[in-house]
């Protein structure tokens, strides 16, 4: 008997080529679709290991492939009707993908944060409208969901667990002059270059503390964010009694995805976790991850904010990949542009795109100064 279908968006990404390693593994699945940007290599190995499965590419053509163009992530969808989608897209794409998706499936295994973040409300209610469940990949979140998911007593508030990043223990008076190949080395995860640099600067933490607002409908009082070095507590929920759950586990992303995808079942096709070793959880410094505070700011000022927040680090991030400006001019750059004053309820998609289109061009337009 064949298993849930399955279809991968970004299948040659971290989270994708991680999603392919969980999928031959488990045999309840069967992989139907597989979509990708531009590297048709990587697409075409992964291919070799799903021959059935359906191919499709946004940014290039090839005879090897089934879809090309902007249509061929929907010609995708449509064509092989997948009980669950891995929405791995990276970036404010992944918003357009994820709507889409919820058209077509019965779960988005969500790994794209942009997508809650810049749709908020409207992406929450158009997903469900459309009968389709969200199970986040994030680590963080799939803790929190698991925790929440398992409770019923009544919950206070939530943390958020943070690495710190690669810089988190040079002194803040040198963090200007740090290059990229330093903040590239994750001291937990391996991961894309944008959310490893936004680990250092805590606006991958500010990203995610904007998704736990939509995604739990927590205010954002009942959501905290914590360091913690180690990357074994991925996330814990304090009790109206004065109790904290934990949930604890090896630093790997194919653990959540499993969930994601076996959810509400469990599996065992991980290695043993050791829960020994020391471990420690601090509050982090608003003088290094400025970040931090500025993506609590944008949920108070509303929709447009925090898309443009997400928009201009976007621009920001690569700027910094690219030698173009230092590695404190990145909160700087973004900061500007969320003082320019953005629009407060936003409830439709191209008012959405919209805005984010025009937090990238007043990005650049600070970059060229």
């Amino acid at each position: 008997m064949k298993g849930k279908r399955v279809v991968i968006l970004g299948a040659t990404g971290t989270i994708g080529r991680m999603s392919v390693d969980v999928l031959s593994k488990l045999d309840q699945f069967e992989v139907v679709g597989l979509a990708a940007g531009k590297d048709i290599k990587t697409l075409l190995e992964i291919k070799s290991k799903f021959p059935l499965a359906k191919t499709s590419m946004t940014d290039v053509s090839s005879k090897d492939v089934d879809f090309h163009g902007q249509d061929a992530i929907e010609n995708l969808l449509s064509s092989t009707n997948p009980d669950i989608v891995i929405v791995g897209v990276s970036g404010f794409a992944g918003l357009k993908y994820a709507l889409m998706s919820s058209k077509y499936s019965k779960r988005l295994c969500l790994a794209n944060k942009e997508s809650i973040i810049t749709g908020g409300k409207f992406f929450i209610d158009s997903v469900k409208a459309n009968g389709c469940e969200i199970i986040p990949v994030d680590s963080e979140h799939n803790a929190i969901f698991r925790l929440l998911d398992s409770e019923k007593s009544e919950v206070s508030f939530i943390y958020i667990t943070a690495s710190g990043g690669a810089v988190r223990d040079i002194p803040t008076e040198n963090l200007k002059d740090v290059t990229p190949d330093v903040v590239l080395k994750h001291p937990v995860w391996k991961m894309g270059a944008r959310i490893t640099i936004d680990s250092s600067t805590m606006f991958n933490k500010g990203l995610e503390v904007m998704e736990a607002h939509f995604l739990f409908n927590l205010n954002p009082k009942q959501i905290r964010v914590l360091i913690h070095p180690q990357g074994k507590i991925h996330g814990m929920i304090y009790l109206k009694d004065k109790t904290v759950k934990v949930l604890m586990s090896n630093a790997d992303m194919r653990i959540p995805i499993t969930y994601a995808l076996c959810y509400p079942q469990s599996t065992d096709i991980f290695e043993e976790f050791d829960p020994c070793g020391t471990y420690s959880l601090f509050d982090p410094d608003p003088k290094r991850y400025p970040a931090l505070d500025l993506a609590y700011r944008c949920l108070k000022m509303g929709d447009g904010s925090r898309i443009a927040y997400n928009a201009a680090d976007e621009v920001a991030v690569q700027a910094f990949l690219e030698g173009k400006i230092r590695f404190t001019q990145i909160y700087e750059i973004v900061e500007k542009v969320i003082e320019k004053g953005w629009p407060k309820d936003l409830k439709d998609y191209d008012s959405i795109e919209e805005v984010d289109k025009e937090g990238r061009k007043t990005a650049m337009e600070m970059l060229s100064k």
